[in-house]
């Protein structure tokens, strides 16, 4: 076949492909709109929600910013002139200081409860709360971040830690203890279980169980040597005898 008689033929197949195209969009205009229509909004929300999800993070990781530096900020005596007024980013005592970090933590939690950075205001709540020692809502900041965050999770593992702290400061050391026990055997911990074991032992110690301690800080003794609480561990056994 002539190569001028092959081209026509597939100028006839492109023209036969395409009429059949547009006959069938006529057919069935109202199908290929709605179609046409459905894939306009697919991507106009897929595109509004990644805007919106990017926004709400940022916002949520400034305002989360402004707590942490509000946590660190100086400690400075207020003036003694009379008229003056305390020093633009410092506070008066580490009391009012927790209490200004506690209410911008709990402000991003509030209005971005979802978000890692909300999450991470929660935990920080906590530990302001501890720091004010309001140990009973402290307990319940470290539970409501340990129920989001899982078990695996840093925030998560961190947040039993906490709650234990607080539930100890309470003296609820048989609850504090469960917590701690179970934390402990939990393999997939983001938190140094030596540590774990230390917390776990000086609360023995704070119930009044010598022998429990002995047995957690022979723990840290035994399975981590070198662990830098393993030197703090062989001065309590001496000490419990």
């Amino acid at each position: 076949m002539k190569a001028k008689e092959r081209h026509h033929l597939k100028e006839n197949e492109f023209v036969t492909t395409t009429a059949t195209v547009v006959e069938a969009v006529r057919a069935n205009r109202d199908q290929f709109l709605i179609g046409a229509i459905a894939v306009v909004l697919v991507v106009g929300i897929g595109g509004g929600w990644w805007y919106w999800h990017k926004r709400t993070n940022d916002e949520a990781s400034s305002m989360l910013g402004i707590g942490m530096a509000i946590a660190q900020a100086p400690i400075a005596p207020p003036p003694t002139v009379p008229g003056a007024t305390q020093t633009p980013g410092t506070y008066p005592s580490d009391d009012a200081r927790q209490q200004a970090a506690l209410q911008a933590f709990q402000q991003v939690a509030s209005l971005y409860p979802s978000t890692q950075a909300g999450l991470a205001a929660k935990y920080q709540a906590g530990v302001a709360l501890m720091a004010l020692a309001r140990f009973p809502e402290a307990e319940q900041a470290f539970s409501a971040v340990a129920d989001q965050a899982g078990t695996s999770s840093l925030y998560g593992s961190m947040a039993r830690l906490g709650r234990a702290e607080a539930l100890e400061n309470e003296s609820k050391y048989d609850e504090a203890i469960k917590v701690l026990t179970d934390l402990a055997a939990q393999r997939d911990t983001m938190v140094p279980v030596d540590g774990v074991l230390m917390q776990l032992a000086q609360t023995y110690v704070k119930a009044g169980k010598p022998q429990d301690a002995r047995a957690a800080f022979k723990r840290v003794v035994d399975e981590f040597p070198d662990s830098p609480y393993a030197g703090e561990a062989r001065q309590q056994l001496t000490t419990l005898g």
